[in-house]
């Protein structure tokens, strides 16, 4: 019976810790492109590269924050950037996961099938 206790350990088990390493596969790409930073910060400037504004007069002020105003857009521009590259590799990986599981499914059942069709060649 250990033909059945591989089957079972298979599509349970064995299954299921697939999927675990498929789910670290995602959490390993959302950790490397921190996308948590990245939305918590994206109004931020790049860098967070601003210019204090105390202490100067109006029409400097007026400057320091036309050029934060600057840095903001940049640091938004950037990381839209980085997070579009993010969402391109995440679907990537999603449809290689789903690939990859439909192989894992699929992948006894050939074996199975190549093996009757070995036999059936043996008898004929």
């Amino acid at each position: 019976m250990i033909v059945l206790d591989y089957f079972y350990w298979w599509y349970t088990k064995g299954f299921l810790r697939f999927l675990k390493y498929l789910k670290v596969a995602i959490v390993i790409l959302v950790d490397n492109f921190s996308v948590r930073i990245l939305i918590k910060t994206f109004f931020q400037p790049w860098k967070r590269d601003m210019t204090p504004t105390r202490g100067l007069s109006l029409d400097e002020r007026f400057k320091v924050w036309g050029w934060n105003l600057i840095a903001r857009g940049f640091g938004m521009i950037i990381k839209s950037a980085t997070f579009s590259i993010f969402l391109v590799i995440f679907i990537i990986l999603l449809f290689i996961e789903i690939i990859l599981i439909i192989i894992w499914l699929l992948y006894p059942l050939v074996i199975l099938g190549g093996m009757g069709y070995l036999v059936y060649r043996l008898l004929i």
